[in-house]
């Protein structure tokens, strides 16, 4: 059993699940069961035959994800996923990415990742609206500190120009404190709102 390269047993009517045995067939290059009613998930370890060139798994009902082993494959060169149940993120490896064509993953409403078009990595976009959210709080705190240093910048301005007394500059310097207060609060509960915003 160990010296069989090819098996093709497409377009019967076989049904029940992959046998787990052809994992086994280490020699494998070739494997097509395409066009039967086979059910069940994809064997968790076909990733290893390293060897196998040629993989065709189309029209049947197969289901779950594709195993992580699958990006072991490190021969193939042609393959066919089509027309199954299959979901979830297609495994990648270098040599799966030599095969760009999207139709060989095709009718498989739950599957995404390469080389699917329009679908993207969820893990990929969680991590871009995080980053674009720590963006924009950054920018806000920006904002709020020129703000906040502009208008206490300007009432200190004024204030030498305005007060001569030491009672007034006294009187304008607690002003001051009070307004920093203030818009130090109000920055606060700003951020608040936003980061409930973000969350959301």
């Amino acid at each position: 059993m160990v010296g069989i390269v090819g098996i093709d047993l497409s377009g019967n009517s076989l049904s029940q699940e992959i046998p787990n045995g052809l994992t086994t067939l280490l020699g494998l290059r070739y494997l097509n069961l395409s066009g039967n009613h086979l059910l069940g998930c994809i064997p968790e370890d076909i990733g290893n035959l390293v060897l196998l060139e040629s993989l065709d798994l189309s029209l049947n009902r197969l289901s779950g994800e594709i195993p992580p082993s699958f990006a072991g494959l490190k021969s193939i060169t042609a393959l066919n996923l089509s027309s199954n149940n299959l979901s979830g993120l297609i495994p990648m490896s270098d040599q799966l990415r030599t095969l760009p064509d999207p139709s060989i993953y095709s009718n498989n409403p739950g599957l995404y990742g390469f080389p699917l078009e329009g679908c993207v990595d969820s893990s990929t976009s969680t991590q871009s609206g995080m980053s674009q959210a720590e963006d924009s709080r950054e920018a806000l705190w920006l904002y709020c500190f020129v703000a906040a240093g502009f208008i206490f910048g300007f009432w200190l301005y004024c204030g030498m120009f305005w007060f001569y007394s030491e009672t007034w500059r006294c009187a304008f310097y607690q002003y001051v404190d009070n307004m920093q207060g203030k818009v130090t609060k109000k920055m606060y509960s700003c951020m608040s709102y936003f980061q409930a915003k973000v969350h959301e």
